[in-house]
């Protein structure tokens, strides 16, 4: 039971009251929980919100549309290194543009504070899952701020990949054009004219993949389940009634070849008005001088002609910048026999077209080509470039170290530093650049070559070159002061560290495993403390699971890790399951599929609803070849005694995993929905809920195990928001693990909301705590560790109080609005 005697720790609880019961809407309007209406704003917003942001937007746009901007940065969102995103983002003004968008690209703009509401243009060079993996999240989160349209600028069929993944998310207000890129019709703006080139590479005739046999077609809806407008239910059939459609043979397109590089020139800046000059040639304030600005030359009513040129300081010629990936050395020959370059290397013809500098998204293994560092050379000496590969060291998140620093104090095993170092510049660790003497970094080829980090910038307007001055760093020392400064933390710490010491004699000769690596331990979307669902189950040494892999998964292994360990965690990965195919759940798999067949060609098992099979047949056909890397074993043939699989498959499966068993249940959530058990070799039974609301079919499965993980999205005030997502709360999951006589609950899937501590019911309402642990990310545990996780809870108060007490005014106002629609309909 948790006892806390500090009076803070307790005033920060405050008052943790039940839903009250709420009367229907009076006759004839449709029922609907006035909870749905007080969502917490870091759910989708409503439909008036949206529009109401579009029409604001629009008018921004209309007014902005002519004025050519002032400042334009070239910045570095994401470096391309193991495990991060690929994106430099383009800011100016007025407008925000997007050259690729990979895995993390929303998680790292969130947390860096760059704006993805104003993006309107996404730029892809090759249609590829390290390009566009990011674009679900991106998507989600312009949608919700009013963005209701952008366009994807790519090689021809790059919008069919999008158009593929955004069945598992809702975009309803968000339309996403391709573009119409075309070398004799540059894209134009009022901040840069932009030139398409297209590289090939030699076409295959009479690829095999081009034609797609039994091609299976999934129309599900994922999100039917959800509460439609007018409140009520969008039914669906059961899982038993829905089969996969197939399709017969037919041809669906071949790969989606070519890459896209970008010429991009910034619109000449008028130059500015000289009102000295203005006075001296008589020229009176009026509309006269808006003329004059704007470049016309005006006659005075005297008849004198005052020239533009005379009152206005010369306009800015605009910078040129190229974006380029040449994806393998196939694309080369296209690449240097390229006419249009030349007019933009060293022999340009007028000086101002020379490029200021070259965004390379090219591999390493390309750049260090002689015919690539041949193709450099051509460019001026003066012309910089940009490197954003998997060579980079940086993975660009700072706020990751900041909370597990933190949560070390707590204790250093459960909450271990990174293996990693992921800033080269910090306090503790500054190593040169890594510079390779075969590489196109030596200076006799060009000096002026950078591996850039997250949140470099060129500033192209003012042309003042890189700027390293946002550098990230990490602090250890101001972490650690910045907890120890709270009130009452110190002491705490204290009681922690005795509690532990007690608890923990009985761990001297406890098994190492099974434990569990909680990588993503946040719903929806990810913010910079959660990640999106994933959990690494270590059965063994030589042996893991990993249940779900959203977004950003494969850069958690990496950062926790570090590259050298993640590449040996890889290879003990022999299964992944997926519950559901909600994007949250599943996205990261395609790119966790390809990191690991770099360092093993053995298949791992995809233990996934079997509809996920048209999405991942989609891709292999039409972008990247991935279907030699799993073998799907679906769901529904593993169900608690009903296993369908063949004796042969399930025993290839349990000896791949040194498992005794794996089974599932079906749950309620959306269609194909699945909850899983995992007993080891040791008879350890850990049960993972997927996402549900409490669920007698969970209960039967987990029946006596020794850990049960289940969601617990939102707090218990908030039980018809849960009830109408199909989600549980807080006090909901704990009773669904009593139920099943769980040894111990770890509680995850918490809504965004709860980033650094979940609202959770106090001890004195009647619910034992003893057995109850809440998961962060970054979080290892071994089954002998979990009774220390409810030790933590008063220290983790007081860390993050005046998050708890944030907290507690939001809920108190949602309550005082719940209270005042009662009186509304009553």
């Amino acid at each position: 039971m948790i006892t806390t005697t500090r009076p803070f720790t307790r005033k920060i609880l405050g008052h943790f009251g039940t839903t009250r019961s709420l009367r229907p809407y009076s006759k004839g309007f449709p029922w609907r929980d006035p909870v749905q209406q007080v969502a917490n704003s870091k759910m989708p917003k409503d439909k008036q919100f949206i529009l109401s942001m579009q029409r604001q937007r629009q008018k921004i746009k209309e007014r902005n549309f002519k004025v050519i901007p002032g400042i334009v940065q070239l910045q570095i969102l994401g470096s391309g290194a193991r495990g991060s995103a690929r994106c430099l983002y383009v800011s100016s003004d007025h407008t925000k543009y997007l050259f690729n968008c990979g895995e993390g690209t929303q998680r790292l703009a969130f947390e860096h504070r760059r704006k993805l509401t104003r993006v309107e243009h996404v730029f892809v060079t090759t249609p590829t899952w390290n390009n566009m993996g990011g674009l679900p999240g991106v998507a989600l989160t312009v949608q919700d701020n009013g963005v209701s349209e952008f366009k994807l600028h790519g090689p021809e069929g790059s919008i069919d990949l999008f158009n593929a993944i955004k069945k598992f998310v809702i975009l309803k207000d968000l339309t996403v054009h391709p573009a119409t890129c075309s070398e004799l019709n540059p894209f134009q703006d009022q901040t840069m004219t932009v030139h398409y080139v297209l590289l090939t590479k030699p076409t295959i005739e009479n690829d095999p993949d081009d034609t797609v046999n039994d091609l299976t077609v999934d129309n599900t809806d994922y999100y039917s389940h959800e509460l439609a407008p007018n409140g009520k239910r969008k039914s669906y059939n059961g899982e038993s009634s829905r089969k996969l459609q197939k399709t017969e043979p037919q041809i669906i397109g071949g790969r989606v070849t070519g890459s896209m590089a970008y010429i991009c020139k910034l619109r000449p800046r008028p130059g500015s008005l000289d009102l000295n000059k203005c006075v001296e040639k008589g020229v009176t304030p009026g509309p006269v001088l808006g003329q004059l600005k704007a470049g016309n030359d005006v006659t005075l009513p005297d008849g004198t002609l005052i020239k533009s040129a005379d009152v206005c300081t010369p306009q800015c010629p605009g910078p040129v910048f190229i974006v380029i990936e040449c994806p393998t050395v196939d694309y080369l020959d296209s690449l240097t026999n390229n006419e249009t370059f030349k007019n933009y290397q060293a022999t340009a013809s007028e000086e101002d077209n020379i490029a200021y500098c070259v965004v390379h998204f090219t591999p390493e293994e390309v750049l260090k080509n002689p015919r690539y560092k041949e193709w450099i050379n051509k460019f001026s000496q003066k012309t910089q470039h940009i490197i954003i590969n998997e060579e980079n060291e940086c993975i660009g998140s700072e706020a990751v170290h900041r909370i597990q620093h933190k949560l070390h104090l707590l204790h250093p095993e459960i909450f271990p530093f990174f293996d990693s170092i992921t800033f080269e510049k910090s306090e503790e660790a500054n190593p040169p650049e890594r510079i390779s003497q075969d590489s196109v970094e030596t200076e006799e080829i060009n000096p002026i070559i950078h591996r850039v980090k997250t949140l470099h910038s060129i500033n192209l307007r003012p042309l003042t070159g890189l700027d390293k001055s946002l550098e990230l760093s990490i602090s250890p020392k101001q972490y650690v002061d910045e907890a120890f400064a709270v009130d009452g933390f110190l002491d705490a710490l204290a009681e922690l560290q005795t509690n532990i010491a007690a608890t923990s004699k009985s761990l001297i000769n406890a098994p190492e495993y099974p434990k569990v690596l909680m990588l993503g331990t946040g719903s929806c979307i990810p913010n910079k403390v959660r990640n999106t669902s994933g959990i690494l189950l270590r059965l063994d040494k030589e042996c893991s699971i990993l249940l779900d892999c959203g977004e950003g998964t494969m850069g958690q292994i990496i950062r926790f890790y570090g590259k050298s360990n993640a590449t040996r965690i890889l290879k003990t990965i022999k299964a992944v399951y997926v519950s559901h195919l909600h994007a949250d759940h599943h996205i990261g798999l395609i790119g966790l599929l390809k990191e690991r067949a770099r360092v093993t060609e053995e298949p791992l098992f995809l233990i996934a609803p079997e509809q996920i099979s048209a999405w991942l047949q989609l891709y292999h056909k039409r972008f990247e070849s991935i279907l030699d890397l799993y073998i799907l074993v679906p769901n529904s043939y593993i169900l608690l005694n009903e296993h369908g699989l063949s004796n042969a498959r399930e025993k290839e499966l349990y000896s791949a995993l040194n498992v005794r068993d794996i089974s599932t249940v079906r749950v309620k959530h959306c269609p194909f929905a699945y909850g899983v058990a995992v007993t080891d070799s040791a008879g350890n039974k850990i049960v993972y809920s997927g996402d549900t609301v409490p669920c007698d079919n969970l209960i039967k499965l987990g029946a006596d195990c020794e850990l049960l993980i289940h969601e617990a999205t939102m707090e218990d005030d908030m039980e018809a928001e849960a009830r109408m997502k199909l989600h549980s709360t807080i006090s909901q999951a704990i009773t669904s693990g009593n139920n099943m006589r769980a040894k111990f609950i770890l509680l995850t899937h918490f809504s965004q909301r709860y980033s650094k501590m979940p609202r959770i019911p106090e001890d004195s309402q009647g619910k034992n705590f003893d057995n109850v642990g809440i998961a962060y990310d970054n979080m290892l545990v071994s089954l002998a560790q979990l009774p220390i996780l409810p030790l933590l809870y008063p220290s983790l108060r007081l860390m993050f109080s005046e998050f708890c007490v944030l907290l507690e005014e939001r809920a108190t106002k949602r309550q005082l609005r719940l209270e005042k629609l009662n009186q509304e309909f009553l």
